[in-house]
């Protein structure tokens, strides 16, 4: 057990400024290869018998192979070691955000991406973490550490197609998935309600740089999407509702988080990602106020930062864990498939929140305009 760490750490993308001066910008991932000497032995969890409590606790999760993840690697065995039972609550953004605002008592433990954290702590709606009591996890190997809120995961939302669809290879750009000619069949793009519409895809169509996205063009972005849309099946609002367009090919391509094509492609099915222009996304994890189960919950995100938990759970579904010396229990060659893999990392980019937290009331006003024409 240790004292509460410094809060110097910056939610990744907050720091940014929404001008071409600060571009790029941020607290980066530390390497995980600085950590890989250390000992298996000094990273095991510790070997704390603890009585069996029962009672329950309840998060916010994103369903589909992400939860069935958390559960089989992670809650079960919290389960066995506490007697408390963790109860997944698929929600997306905006629900979980209505849920919030209504003052909701149907959630513990929020997971959400760096837009809807802050904009909960905005809000006021988040409780403070005591660090001091957490006995699995040194948060000084967590890439960020807030009084409300501390990373978890890290995924990427890049182009994805159905190989069936195109033997010769698919798209490897999102100029190629605007290119309905070369490049035929009904498309998929994310929906305002499960982080944000796809406006960097668009402007990256357009030919603008993965360096020069922010600040967005936001005109010419809804330009773009006006293009496309009538090749789009559907703006999907879920990961889960995104992997059902794609397993059951009533999409051939488009956008998805990888995460959830990894699951597909596991399953069998005929799919695959292009790295290139791929968005990273990090997931953050805190407390509701007015918990009901408060100190489960305490428990629950002290256990699910730690090393072992994480190696266990996140890898096998494309995520990247945010506890650094959770990549000492990965095997070499699955780091490499990370979305943070020093591979990986460089074709694709930071999404950056602090400008989306600072345009979302416009951008969500010009989505439903957009979505009515």
């Amino acid at each position: 057990m240790h004292a509460p760490p410094p809060t110097s750490k910056t939610l990744k993308g907050t720091d940014m400024k929404a001008d071409k001066s600060h571009r790029g910008r941020g607290i980066s991932r530390r390497s995980f290869m600085t950590h890989t000497a250390v000992g298996a032995a000094a990273l095991a969890m510790p070997n704390i018998v603890r009585a069996q409590t029962g009672g329950r606790v309840l998060v916010r999760t994103s369903g589909g192979s992400y939860q069935e993840a958390l559960q089989q690697g992670t809650w079960n065995e919290f389960t066995k070691i506490t007697g408390i039972e963790v109860i997944g609550v698929p929600a997306n953004t905006g629900k979980l955000l209505t849920m919030a605002e209504a003052g909701s008592q149907e959630l513990d433990i929020v997971e959400a991406n760096a837009i809807a954290m802050l904009t909960l702590q905005d809000r006021g709606v988040l409780e403070e973490i005591d660090y001091s009591r957490f006995e699995y996890t040194d948060v000084n190997d967590v890439s960020t550490v807030e009084p409300t809120y501390l990373s978890y995961c890290a995924f990427a939302e890049a182009i994805c197609y159905n190989t069936e669809a195109f033997p010769d290879g698919g798209p490897a750009n999102w100029a190629d998935v605007w290119d309905v000619e070369n490049f035929p069949g009904r498309r998929m793009l994310q929906d305002a309600k499960a982080i944000s519409p796809n406006l960097e895809f668009a402007l990256l169509a357009a030919g603008v740089s993965k360096e020069e996205l922010y600040p967005l063009d936001v005109d010419r972005a809804f330009d773009m999407l006006r293009q496309i849309r009538p090749h789009v099946i559907k703006f999907f609002d879920s990961g889960a509702l995104g992997a059902s367009l794609l397993a059951e090919r009533t999409a051939v391509l488009g956008a998805l988080w990888t995460n959830r094509v990894e699951a597909l492609r596991k399953e069998g099915a005929p799919v695959a990602i292009e790295w290139n222009q791929a968005m990273r996304v990090t997931e953050y994890t805190g407390i509701l106020k007015g918990s009901p189960n408060y100190d489960n919950a305490m428990r629950l995100i002290d256990y699910s930062s730690s090393p072992k938990a994480q190696a266990l759970s996140l890898p096998q579904i494309g995520l990247s864990p945010e506890n650094i010396r959770a990549f000492d229990h990965i095997a070499p060659e699955v780091a490499a498939i990370l979305p943070t893999s020093p591979v990986l990392k460089d074709k694709g980019f930071e999404q950056s929140a602090a400008w989306w937290i600072a345009n979302r009331d416009d951008i969500a006003r010009r989505w439903e305009e957009f979505l009515l024409e």
